[in-house]
């Protein structure tokens, strides 16, 4: 027998150290530091003695001059320091990629290698001598082809740690941070703001315009402008949650401290709480990695800690939509505040794991809450004073708009093929998304889920989407639209019932006890209704199993004041509407 020269297994390679998580973070805080810094230099700026005058008041001039000069030039040494870490992340995803594929090409190559010495060593009359060899050649040669491949790799791993020390070593003096501040094409960020909002309608024209920007410009905007920035309809997503999470911490900072000092306001206050609940949100998440991209699984895509009269908006996306070949966003229903994020995040990110499973592509879904969403429990005739917007559709008709300035957003910045995207309302949600609808918005697929009513009589008069509902029938909040057997129908049409058309999928009706009921409700993501909500959002329509419709045969269903009663009864009813407020308060 002929000794067959096999080569020797092929270590893995070197760990990063240096992740793109990690570079992430770091110009996320730095990010933070640098729009401190600027608040605090145009704070300077404008700092002024009214009560002086003379020599003092010259005197206190010049110094407030020189102290936001001096500021600059920080500001300027943290611009660049930016830039660098945002061309490192870049490198590090590219790298990070790269070694997914060396890895596999590694455990291929060390397989065969192991099954060679298998066959080799079984041949003991070397019959298979020529085989053999010529198969160790052709190990060989993959093997050194590899080992090329690892060190070509790690010679651009470390290029790029290098290039990243030399870039943040190259404004660490006063004297480079001065060249840096008065540099003929540092980027006038607010020139840029100003060409911004002018864009602001119109988000294609935005995204073409952005794609032109150096990245320094880019990060000079994202910096001093994390607002606009973030929450900019057509921006890459990527971009936005950069933005927007400096912003979040940016609030963090500044108001804690005031907090510490004793001087928030009540608007502060709930401005900070909404900060530091999206924080916990992104901690909770952070060792999620979407396995599409190599970058951390989440990203804030809107962040308005202040706005709804402290209620808050965001937007939070599991995936990245611009690069998803499927995309979902979730509008929620009653009481939807940023307090409310980490329950609304648990069902969005269920859809995204559900979604993942089906395997057909990339997947990304978003939970969109900005918009006004109404107060109160519709179903409690003692919170009429709360009950406001619930009884009519004015709230559900401005969100709806502001949705579909989100979505058409979401197109602007799509990159490759036109995802496939489905919006999904729920609740006071799904009656928000039908005036959405309603208004053209641009989808490939709609679900009503536990919709009390919807502002057309049939699916084809509402929009040329498919249209998927998925309704319990022991979910009273069902039963309010208007129906073939009753109904309040003060938010439109109940799109379970037969003449509306649209497919009804399964959901299970639940249980008809009283304490169940509002469990009811909010349940749509689990179950055989996430399942079949996993096939909608992954066009894979042949896979959802369907329900009747309420008036088709096997779709009997009972009225709101039926269900009430029969529910009163099974629980013994002495504390019905207790029991409903405290589960639609939660």
């Amino acid at each position: 027998m002929t000794v067959t020269a096999i080569p020797f297994a092929i270590a893995p390679l070197p760990a990063m150290e240096s992740t793109p998580e990690r570079a992430q973070t770091f110009a996320t805080n730095l990010r933070a530091v640098t729009a401190g810094v600027k608040d605090v230099q145009g704070w300077a700026v404008t700092l002024a003695a009214p009560e002086w005058s003379g020599d003092t008041a010259e005197t206190h001039d010049h110094l407030a001059t020189r102290y936001a000069a001096r500021l600059d030039l920080a500001e300027a040494a943290l611009e660049k320091g930016v830039a660098a870490a945002e061309v490192f992340e870049t490198r590090l995803l590219e790298l990070q990629a790269e070694r997914r594929r060396l890895e596999k090409r590694r455990k291929r190559l060390n397989a065969d290698i192991a099954a060679l010495e298998v066959d080799a060593a079984a041949d003991a009359d070397g019959s298979r001598d020529e085989e053999l060899r010529k198969r160790a050649q052709a190990l060989t040669e993959r093997a050194e082809s590899l080992l090329d491949a690892i060190d070509s790799w790690t010679t651009s791993y470390d290029t790029a740690e290098i290039d990243f020390i030399d870039a943040l070593r190259g404004v660490d003096t006063v004297a480079e941070a001065r060249q840096a501040a008065h540099a003929p094409d540092r980027p006038n960020p607010d020139a840029l703001a100003a060409r911004m909002r002018k864009l602001a309608d119109d988000p294609v024209a935005l995204a073409a315009w952005w794609r032109r920007l150096s990245v320094a410009q880019r990060q000079a905007l994202t910096t001093e402008h994390p607002g606009l920035v973030g929450n900019a309809d057509g921006l890459p997503v990527a971009d936005r949650d950069d933005a927007n999470r400096a912003a979040v911490y940016r609030d963090i900072d500044h108001l804690t401290r005031r907090e510490r000092d004793g001087q928030l306001t009540d608007a502060e206050r709930d401005r900070l709480d909404n900060a530091r609940t999206v924080r916990s949100q992104l901690d909770d998440y952070r060792e999620h990695v979407d396995p599409a991209t190599g970058r951390e699984i989440t990203h804030v895509v809107v962040y308005k800690p202040g706005a709804f009269g402290g209620d808050g908006g965001i937007a939070v996306s599991f995936g990245d939509p611009d690069t998803a070949d499927h995309v979902s966003v979730n509008v929620p229903g009653l009481t939807t505040e940023l307090s409310s994020l980490a329950g609304n995040l648990d069902k969005t990110h269920a859809l995204h794991e559900a979604a993942l499973g089906e395997g057909r592509g990339s997947v990304a879904t978003i939970y969109w809450g900005d918009y006004d969403a109404p107060s109160g429990n519709p179903l409690n005739p003692w919170e009429v004073g709360d009950v406001g917007g619930v009884a009519f559709t004015g709230k559900a008709e401005a969100g709806g708009e502001r949705f579909g300035d989100f979505v058409d957003g979401l197109r602007g910045s799509d990159t490759g093929a036109p995802a496939h995207v489905t919006a999904i309302g729920h609740s006071y949600g799904s009656t928000t998304l039908g005036h959405a609808l309603a208004d053209g918005l641009a989808v490939d697929d709609a679900v009503l889920l536990g919709s009390p009513g919807v502002p057309a009589a049939t699916a084809d008069a509402l929009t040329e989407a498919d249209v998927w509902i998925g309704s319990k029938d022991n979910d009273p909040v069902t039963l309010l639209g208007d129906g073939e057997r009753g109904g309040l129908g003060a938010l439109g049409q109940d799109p379970a019932e037969d003449d509306f058309g649209g497919r009804r999928f399964q959901t299970g009706d639940g249980s008809q006890r009283v304490e169940d009921l509002l469990d009811n409700h909010t349940s749509y993501f689990t179950g055989d209704s996430l399942d079949n909500l996993g096939h909608i959002v992954t066009d894979g329509d042949g896979h959802v199993s369907e329900q009747p419709h309420r008036g088709d045969a096997g779709g009997e269903y009972l009225t709101l004041t039926e269900l009430l009663t029969v529910s009163s009864a099974k629980s013994g009813g002495e504390w019905l509407w207790d029991t409903i407020e405290d589960r639609v308060r939660r």
